[in-house]
């Protein structure tokens, strides 16, 4: 699990280093990144930046995020 980030940090990651930090692969990052962009401000989960040719993940909210929904799908019993 990642380090503990205190709130007052301002921390931005592009996605390859949100990947490394969460265990999430860079192209789900990307593809929830892209879908977080077309929702409102209010609406979104995780606070997003677009960048020329990347994103940038508010790392605050996507611990949480990870937190919340966890990693992979989950087995079905």
């Amino acid at each position: 699990m990642p380090k503990e980030i205190t709130p007052d940090q301002q921390i931005w990651v592009i996605t390859p280093e949100g990947a490394e930090l969460t265990g999430y692969s860079r192209e789900y990052l990307e593809k929830l990144s892209r879908k977080q962009l077309r929702l409102s401000e209010d609406e979104r989960l995780i606070k997003i930046r677009k960048r020329a040719n990347r994103y940038e993940l508010w790392l605050p909210d996507l611990l949480h995020y990870l937190e919340e929904i966890g990693r992979g799908p989950q087995d079905r019993k």
